[in-house]
């Protein structure tokens, strides 16, 4: 992957994960920044795959490479913060660190001791660090930023419309040029009932197209005031004239009105609570960010690992926080703690391509890495105007316009994805049946259905007695909304995309396909869910000639089971590699080794039996 972290806090969680990589521990009061840089003796090997070992050295300097500047920048940081917090008297805790951990759990009906090993697992973290980066963060920019955090009325009763308030749902038709938004809207003027139909032919929006033209309920404060004015002007039936939002020339149809949910007194203070509280939790990142730059103009920092000069004068520091060191060393070690597994596997997986190619005699020259760029520029449409491939736009899209994530970006993703081809391309080939079933799945008939997804067989065999009791294509919109468990259904009164035939999904696709408009399918299972259907009807296949698209087809079907193929080689390789991970803690013999060593153990509790049956 290409490895590009902004520096720009956009919001808290974002923040405190890279503040949280300085590692530095502070418990209750801070009293000391990372200037040593000192460790406890280090483990030099951290791999060992199939014999061959990865050094912690290699590791930690893909680790500089790749997020070095990020780190270092965290580290600095976090300085900054214990340095304001010395110069205003706060003081954070282990007793506030501790009740803010058990406030947390309690909002999540956990206990604390649950709450932290859930966290730390789903983050991969310590505890420790935890409780000292994370939460002791958090609370010192709580306390430094504290007069910037408060709610006005206006913020929480914007808050309280926006979750609470009526809710309109419409259908939207939106096309490219304001000629033809109104051709259509004199024709569904004239013929309402079209207004789904020619959404889903029309429309430039294919999420919206697919369900014909169907939006979820529009609200107030959701940031499209124009959009939400003219929907929230429209009556059940009503069309809105054509209006502009950006490039796109937009119609929209009102087809229900929801009204504000009425809370009991109780019930409203105790949305207030939560919902100041999660506006003051987005104001911190904003307010976190003004602080920095505040402490940033102020107190005087150093990057001395990007100064030629000064890197000669002081060897072994990365930077000065006023006289505060933080060296090489410690950024190395702090890279590693942050990035170090996830870097480390992917050092593994290197290694296991290359010893497979150096196996099978193969090696990735850089025509094959130029030709792989190119393929995944064509495949994306990053095409000049004169139809040759534009690789610069696509190369700034991947390393988002950072010109030294090139490298990287070859490496994580262009290398692995040649190696794997090399070794499985030989392997893959389109056969007719793959054609005529991939011609089918893109441009055969689909199923236009309404479906109603339940979480368990009971309570879908309860909805699918009331919806056979009454089969009505409205009444069963009703109880996609009351009773289905996906969002989507349940949001749009159980419009879907139209059911494909080979998309992955045979049961279901069996069952629409055997619907006639108007049928109420049985109860079909797909994987942990339970679905009932409406069939509302057919699509008409715009493409009836498959010799019309086969060299599209093929090209697609190829690239498709390659990618297959070579996740299914990879898969082989780690699984019978021998893998020692030391920095994870993990090791595996290997599916080759585990076998040899059982023929070997088979053998040896049968001492009697000679090696080969015909011996004497």
């Amino acid at each position: 992957m290409v490895y590009a972290i902004s520096h720009r806090f956009t919001s808290l969680l974002c923040f405190l994960a890279i503040v949280a990589s300085s590692g530095i521990t502070v418990r209750a009061q801070p009293q000391q920044g990372p200037q040593a840089g000192q460790s406890p003796q280090q483990i030099q090997t951290l791999a060992v795959v199939n014999g061959q070992p990865i050094t912690r050295q290699q590791v930690a300097s893909e680790c500089m490479k790749r997020f070095g500047e990020d780190v270092l920048q965290s580290i600095v940081n976090k300085q900054l913060v214990l340095n304001e917090c010395r110069r205003q008297g706060l003081t954070i805790t282990e007793k506030d660190v501790n009740d803010e951990i058990v406030s947390r759990a309690k909002k999540f009906g956990m206990s604390d001791d649950r709450y932290i090993k859930l966290i730390c697992t789903k983050r991969n973290i310590s505890v420790d660090r935890f409780k000292n980066d994370f939460i002791w963060n958090e609370l010192a920019l709580r306390r430094l930023a504290a007069s910037n955090l408060q709610v006005s009325p206006e913020e929480l009763n914007e808050r309280m419309e926006f979750e609470f308030g009526p809710k309109i749902q419409v259908r939207e038709i939106a096309v490219d040029s304001q000629q033809r938004a109104e051709q259509i809207l004199a024709h569904v003027t004239a013929n309402p009932d079209d207004f789904g139909r020619l959404a889903k032919d029309h429309s430039v929006d294919p999420n919206s197209a697919s369900v014909r033209g169907l939006l979820p309920p529009i609200r107030r404060n959701s940031g499209l005031p124009q959009f939400e004015n003219i929907a929230f002007s429209l009556q059940p039936g009503q069309i809105s004239n054509v209006f502009q939002i950006q490039d796109k020339y937009i119609i929209l149809k009102c087809e229900r009105v929801f009204p504000a949910v009425q809370l009991t007194p109780e019930q409203q203070e105790e949305v207030h609570q939560r919902l100041i509280e999660e506006i003051s939790n987005e104001k911190l990142a904003t307010a976190a960010s003004s602080l920095f730059e505040q402490l940033q103009q102020t107190v005087k920092v150093t990057n001395v690992m990007n100064d030629p000069q000064l890197s000669k004068q002081m060897p072994g520091v990365a930077a000065m926080v006023d006289q505060t060191k933080i060296t090489k060393r410690f950024l190395a070690e702090e890279c590693i703690a942050r990035f170090g597994r996830q870097l480390l596997e992917t050092e593994i997986h290197r290694m296991l391509l290359i010893q497979a190619l150096q196996q099978s005699g193969m090696q990735v020259s850089e025509n094959d890495v130029s030709q792989e760029i190119t393929r995944a520029a064509t495949a994306f449409g990053y095409l000049k105007e004169d139809g040759s491939v534009d690789i610069d736009q696509w190369l700034n899209l991947v390393t988002r316009n950072d010109q030294k994530k090139i490298e990287f970006y070859v490496e994580d993703e262009v290398w692995p994805s040649v190696a794997l081809k090399k070794l499985v391309q030989d392997n893959v080939k389109v056969t007719p049946e793959d054609l005529a079933k991939g011609f089918e799945a893109n441009f055969g008939p689909r199923v236009e259905v309404l479906a109603i997804v339940c979480n368990d067989h009971r309570h879908a065999l309860k909805v699918w007695q009331m919806a056979t009791a009454n089969p009505d294509q409205e009444y069963f919109g009703k109880l996609a909304n009351q009773y289905s468990n996906d969002p989507a259904s349940k949001a749009n009164f159980g419009q879907v995309p139209p059911i494909q035939k080979h998309g992955g999904r045979p049961e279901l696709e069996k069952e629409a396909f055997s619907l006639q408009s108007g049928e109420i399918s049985k109860v079909v299972q797909v994987g942990e869910h339970w679905v009932i259907m409406y069939c509302q009807g057919r699509t008409t296949p715009r493409i009836t000639n498959i010799d019309d698209v086969r060299d599209e087809l093929r090209e697609d079907i190829h690239e498709k089971k390659l990618r297959i193929a070579m996740a299914e080689r990879f898969e082989q390789l780690r699984e019978n590699a021998q893998i020692d991970n030391f920095l994870a803690g993990t090791s595996q013999a290997g599916a080759a080794a585990v076998r040899s060593s059982r023929q070997t153990q088979t053998q040896e509790s049968r001492p009697g039996q000679l090696p080969f049956r015909g011996q004497r």
